[in-house]
Protein backbone atom coordinates (compact mmCIF):
# COMPACT_ATOMS: atom_id res chain seq x y z
CA UNK A 1 0.00 0.00 0.00
CA UNK A 2 3.05 2.19 0.47
CA UNK A 3 3.86 2.65 -2.72
CA UNK A 4 -0.20 4.12 -3.78
CA UNK A 5 -0.28 6.07 -0.06
CA UNK A 6 2.89 7.84 -1.49
CA UNK A 7 2.79 8.03 -4.86
CA UNK A 8 -0.99 9.80 -4.25
CA UNK A 9 0.57 12.23 -1.44
CA UNK A 10 3.28 13.47 -4.04
CA UNK A 11 0.81 14.17 -6.92
CA UNK A 12 -0.94 16.43 -4.18
CA UNK A 13 1.72 17.71 -3.04
CA UNK A 14 3.10 18.94 -6.60
CA UNK A 15 -0.05 20.45 -7.30
CA UNK A 16 -0.14 22.10 -3.77
CA UNK A 17 3.00 23.93 -4.32
CA UNK A 18 2.75 24.97 -7.56
CA UNK A 19 -0.15 26.75 -6.63
CA UNK A 20 0.77 28.13 -3.28
CA UNK A 21 3.56 29.92 -5.69
CA UNK A 22 1.55 31.42 -7.49
CA UNK A 23 -0.27 32.94 -4.76
CA UNK A 24 3.16 33.92 -3.18
CA UNK A 25 3.83 35.77 -6.79
CA UNK A 26 1.09 38.16 -5.63
CA UNK A 27 -0.80 37.00 -8.43
CA UNK A 28 -4.11 36.75 -6.37
CA UNK A 29 -5.39 38.48 -3.16
CA UNK A 30 -6.34 35.14 -1.49
CA UNK A 31 -9.92 35.81 -0.12
CA UNK A 32 -11.62 33.01 -2.00
CA UNK A 33 -12.78 29.96 -0.51
CA UNK A 34 -11.62 26.62 -1.73
CA UNK A 35 -8.52 25.79 -3.52
CA UNK A 36 -7.82 26.97 -7.51
CA UNK A 37 -8.55 23.80 -9.64
CA UNK A 38 -11.79 22.93 -8.25
CA UNK A 39 -15.50 23.41 -10.27
CA UNK A 40 -17.44 26.21 -8.35
CA UNK A 41 -19.78 23.61 -6.84
CA UNK A 42 -19.81 25.30 -2.96
CA UNK A 43 -21.06 28.47 -4.04
CA UNK A 44 -23.43 27.85 -6.62
CA UNK A 45 -26.91 28.04 -5.29
CA UNK A 46 -28.95 24.44 -6.32
CA UNK A 47 -32.31 23.68 -5.85
CA UNK A 48 -32.98 21.02 -2.93
CA UNK A 49 -35.60 19.60 -4.32
CA UNK A 50 -34.45 19.09 -7.93
CA UNK A 51 -35.01 15.66 -9.73
CA UNK A 52 -32.22 16.05 -12.78
CA UNK A 53 -29.29 15.40 -10.78
CA UNK A 54 -27.97 11.73 -11.72
CA UNK A 55 -25.52 12.29 -8.68
CA UNK A 56 -27.79 13.54 -6.44
CA UNK A 57 -30.84 10.44 -7.59
CA UNK A 58 -27.66 7.85 -7.17
CA UNK A 59 -26.83 8.36 -3.61
CA UNK A 60 -30.81 8.83 -3.10
CA UNK A 61 -30.32 5.15 -3.67
CA UNK A 62 -27.76 4.28 -1.58
CA UNK A 63 -29.47 6.25 1.07
CA UNK A 64 -32.95 4.87 1.15
CA UNK A 65 -35.02 6.08 3.24
CA UNK A 66 -35.15 7.68 6.77
CA UNK A 67 -31.61 7.55 7.79
CA UNK A 68 -28.68 9.61 8.93
CA UNK A 69 -25.87 10.84 6.47
CA UNK A 70 -22.96 12.53 7.10
CA UNK A 71 -21.69 15.01 4.70
CA UNK A 72 -17.64 15.58 4.95
CA UNK A 73 -16.73 18.30 2.84
CA UNK A 74 -19.89 18.89 2.06
CA UNK A 75 -19.62 22.97 1.91
CA UNK A 76 -23.05 24.97 1.50
CA UNK A 77 -25.35 22.14 0.48
CA UNK A 78 -24.79 20.48 -2.85
CA UNK A 79 -25.63 17.18 -1.61
CA UNK A 80 -26.31 17.72 2.13
CA UNK A 81 -30.00 20.09 1.49
CA UNK A 82 -31.54 17.92 -0.69
CA UNK A 83 -30.50 14.55 0.93
CA UNK A 84 -32.14 15.94 4.25
CA UNK A 85 -35.26 16.39 2.38
CA UNK A 86 -35.60 12.75 2.87
CA UNK A 87 -33.31 11.82 5.57
CA UNK A 88 -33.69 12.08 9.43
CA UNK A 89 -30.66 14.22 9.87
CA UNK A 90 -27.62 15.48 7.86
CA UNK A 91 -24.34 16.66 9.09
CA UNK A 92 -22.32 18.39 7.37
CA UNK A 93 -18.47 18.56 8.15
CA UNK A 94 -16.43 21.49 6.71
CA UNK A 95 -13.49 23.38 7.48
CA UNK A 96 -14.56 26.24 5.72
CA UNK A 97 -16.34 29.12 8.06
CA UNK A 98 -18.35 31.22 5.03
CA UNK A 99 -19.02 27.95 3.43
CA UNK A 100 -20.79 26.75 6.64
CA UNK A 101 -22.53 29.85 6.97
CA UNK A 102 -24.11 29.81 3.43
CA UNK A 103 -25.28 26.61 4.49
CA UNK A 104 -27.17 27.78 7.15
CA UNK A 105 -28.51 30.75 5.35
CA UNK A 106 -29.47 28.00 1.98
CA UNK A 107 -31.18 25.74 4.36
CA UNK A 108 -32.60 28.87 6.53
CA UNK A 109 -34.57 29.52 3.11
CA UNK A 110 -35.58 26.53 2.00
CA UNK A 111 -36.99 25.76 5.46
CA UNK A 112 -35.15 22.64 5.83
CA UNK A 113 -34.58 21.75 9.93
CA UNK A 114 -32.65 18.71 10.31
CA UNK A 115 -29.39 20.36 8.76
CA UNK A 116 -26.49 20.65 11.43
CA UNK A 117 -22.56 21.49 10.84
CA UNK A 118 -19.12 20.77 12.32
CA UNK A 119 -17.17 24.10 11.06
CA UNK A 120 -13.56 21.75 11.26
CA UNK A 121 -11.41 19.67 9.32
CA UNK A 122 -12.48 16.33 9.05
CA UNK A 123 -8.82 14.60 10.62
CA UNK A 124 -10.48 16.69 13.77
CA UNK A 125 -13.94 17.05 13.75
CA UNK A 126 -15.91 15.41 16.69
CA UNK A 127 -18.49 13.74 14.00
CA UNK A 128 -21.47 11.39 15.07
CA UNK A 129 -22.01 8.34 12.94
CA UNK A 130 -24.16 8.28 10.22
CA UNK A 131 -26.01 5.40 7.98
CA UNK A 132 -24.22 7.10 4.98
CA UNK A 133 -20.56 9.17 4.91
CA UNK A 134 -20.47 11.12 1.81
CA UNK A 135 -17.26 12.59 0.89
CA UNK A 136 -18.02 14.47 -2.58
CA UNK A 137 -14.82 16.16 -4.58
CA UNK A 138 -12.85 16.23 -1.81
CA UNK A 139 -10.62 13.34 -1.09
CA UNK A 140 -8.55 15.00 -4.91
CA UNK A 141 -7.00 17.28 -2.37
CA UNK A 142 -6.29 15.06 0.16
CA UNK A 143 -2.84 14.65 1.04
CA UNK A 144 -3.04 11.93 3.62
CA UNK A 145 -5.70 9.92 1.80
CA UNK A 146 -5.71 6.44 3.17
CA UNK A 147 -6.19 7.95 6.72
CA UNK A 148 -8.96 10.12 5.58
CA UNK A 149 -10.90 6.99 3.86
CA UNK A 150 -9.85 4.87 7.13
CA UNK A 151 -11.83 7.55 8.93
CA UNK A 152 -14.85 8.14 6.50
CA UNK A 153 -15.04 4.11 7.39
CA UNK A 154 -14.85 4.71 10.93
CA UNK A 155 -18.05 6.75 11.09
CA UNK A 156 -20.16 5.16 8.31
CA UNK A 157 -22.71 2.24 9.92
CA UNK A 158 -23.88 0.92 6.80
CA UNK A 159 -22.06 2.68 3.63
CA UNK A 160 -19.34 5.02 2.29
CA UNK A 161 -20.35 6.78 -0.90
CA UNK A 162 -17.69 9.23 -3.08
CA UNK A 163 -17.99 11.20 -5.62
CA UNK A 164 -14.90 11.77 -7.56
CA UNK A 165 -14.15 13.22 -11.36
CA UNK A 166 -12.85 10.65 -14.38
CA UNK A 167 -10.49 13.30 -15.55
CA UNK A 168 -8.14 15.14 -13.28
CA UNK A 169 -10.11 17.54 -11.66
CA UNK A 170 -8.47 20.71 -13.62
CA UNK A 171 -9.14 19.38 -17.04
CA UNK A 172 -11.39 22.36 -17.76
CA UNK A 173 -8.20 24.35 -16.16
CA UNK A 174 -5.38 22.94 -17.92
CA UNK A 175 -5.34 24.66 -21.65
CA UNK A 176 -5.45 27.96 -20.05
CA UNK A 177 -3.50 27.39 -17.40
CA UNK A 178 -0.83 26.11 -20.38
CA UNK A 179 -1.52 29.90 -22.13
CA UNK A 180 -1.12 31.94 -19.03
CA UNK A 181 1.84 30.23 -17.69
CA UNK A 182 3.30 28.42 -20.35
CA UNK A 183 3.53 25.70 -18.72
CA UNK A 184 1.37 22.26 -18.02
CA UNK A 185 -1.12 22.50 -14.95
CA UNK A 186 -0.30 19.80 -12.69
CA UNK A 187 -2.50 17.46 -12.39
CA UNK A 188 -4.39 15.70 -8.94
CA UNK A 189 -5.99 12.29 -8.74
CA UNK A 190 -8.99 11.06 -10.40
CA UNK A 191 -11.23 8.03 -10.12
CA UNK A 192 -8.51 6.00 -11.68
CA UNK A 193 -5.66 6.41 -8.91
CA UNK A 194 -8.64 6.54 -5.95
CA UNK A 195 -9.75 2.80 -7.45
CA UNK A 196 -5.59 2.20 -6.88
CA UNK A 197 -5.82 3.16 -3.34
CA UNK A 198 -9.19 1.42 -2.08
CA UNK A 199 -7.83 -1.26 -3.83
CA UNK A 200 -4.53 -0.92 -1.94
CA UNK A 201 -6.65 -0.53 1.36
CA UNK A 202 -8.72 -3.78 0.42
CA UNK A 203 -11.71 -2.04 -0.90
CA UNK A 204 -13.40 -3.13 -3.15
CA UNK A 205 -16.16 -0.52 -4.14
CA UNK A 206 -19.19 -0.59 -6.36
CA UNK A 207 -19.02 2.11 -8.91
CA UNK A 208 -22.34 4.15 -10.67
CA UNK A 209 -20.69 6.29 -13.68
CA UNK A 210 -22.86 9.46 -14.31
CA UNK A 211 -24.17 10.77 -17.41
CA UNK A 212 -21.33 13.36 -18.73
CA UNK A 213 -22.19 16.81 -18.19
CA UNK A 214 -21.06 19.57 -20.39
CA UNK A 215 -17.62 20.71 -19.21
CA UNK A 216 -19.16 24.57 -18.33
CA UNK A 217 -17.14 26.88 -16.99
CA UNK A 218 -19.80 30.19 -16.17
CA UNK A 219 -23.01 31.29 -17.62
CA UNK A 220 -21.50 33.75 -19.95
CA UNK A 221 -18.02 35.24 -20.88
CA UNK A 222 -17.48 37.40 -17.55
CA UNK A 223 -18.68 34.69 -15.38
CA UNK A 224 -16.09 32.13 -17.20
CA UNK A 225 -13.27 34.76 -16.75
CA UNK A 226 -13.85 35.31 -13.33
CA UNK A 227 -14.09 32.03 -12.33
CA UNK A 228 -10.91 31.00 -14.47
CA UNK A 229 -9.35 34.16 -12.36
CA UNK A 230 -10.04 32.12 -9.18
CA UNK A 231 -8.92 29.14 -10.49
CA UNK A 232 -5.74 29.97 -12.21
CA UNK A 233 -4.74 32.32 -9.22
CA UNK A 234 -4.62 35.56 -12.06
CA UNK A 235 -5.16 39.05 -10.81
CA UNK A 236 -7.80 41.51 -13.13
CA UNK A 237 -5.72 43.64 -14.91
CA UNK A 238 -1.85 41.69 -14.59
CA UNK A 239 0.02 40.92 -18.02
CA UNK A 240 -1.29 37.28 -16.87
CA UNK A 241 -4.87 38.01 -16.90
CA UNK A 242 -4.08 39.46 -20.95
CA UNK A 243 -2.71 35.82 -21.52
CA UNK A 244 -6.16 34.52 -20.20
CA UNK A 245 -8.63 36.93 -21.51
CA UNK A 246 -6.69 35.91 -25.19
CA UNK A 247 -7.34 32.35 -24.42
CA UNK A 248 -10.57 32.84 -23.69
CA UNK A 249 -11.01 34.37 -27.03
CA UNK A 250 -9.67 31.20 -28.34
CA UNK A 251 -11.11 28.51 -26.25
CA UNK A 252 -14.60 29.23 -24.63
CA UNK A 253 -17.90 28.45 -26.62
CA UNK A 254 -21.20 29.69 -26.13
CA UNK A 255 -23.71 26.85 -25.66
CA UNK A 256 -27.14 26.34 -24.63
CA UNK A 257 -25.73 24.78 -21.05
CA UNK A 258 -23.40 28.03 -20.51
CA UNK A 259 -19.52 28.82 -21.71
CA UNK A 260 -17.90 25.71 -22.24
CA UNK A 261 -14.25 24.49 -23.37
CA UNK A 262 -13.06 23.77 -26.51
CA UNK A 263 -11.32 20.33 -27.17
CA UNK A 264 -12.37 19.09 -23.62
CA UNK A 265 -14.96 16.37 -23.78
CA UNK A 266 -17.64 16.27 -21.16
CA UNK A 267 -16.89 15.64 -17.83
CA UNK A 268 -17.67 12.70 -16.20
CA UNK A 269 -18.08 11.34 -12.68
CA UNK A 270 -18.78 8.52 -10.32
CA UNK A 271 -20.73 7.34 -7.26
CA UNK A 272 -18.11 5.02 -5.44
CA UNK A 273 -19.59 3.34 -2.69
CA UNK A 274 -18.63 0.52 -0.31
CA UNK A 275 -20.34 -1.39 3.01
CA UNK A 276 -17.04 -1.35 5.94
CA UNK A 277 -15.79 -4.78 7.14
CA UNK A 278 -17.80 -4.98 10.04
CA UNK A 279 -16.58 -3.76 13.72
CA UNK A 280 -16.75 -6.23 16.63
Amino acid sequence: MNSVVDSWREQVQAFDRDMAALREMGNRDDHGQGRPGGFGYANRPMDPHRTDDAALNSLFGVLGAGREVLDVGGGAGRFALPLATRAERVTVVDPSADSVELLKERAAEAGITNVTAINEPWEDADAPEADMVLCSLVLHHVTEAGPFIARLQEHARDRVAVLEMVQTPGVVNSPFFERVYGKSLPTLPGLARLMELLWSMDIYPDVEMITPEPAVVGPDRDAALEQLRHRLAVREGAAEDERLRAAADELLEETPDGMTVRGVAPLRQAVVTWRPARRD
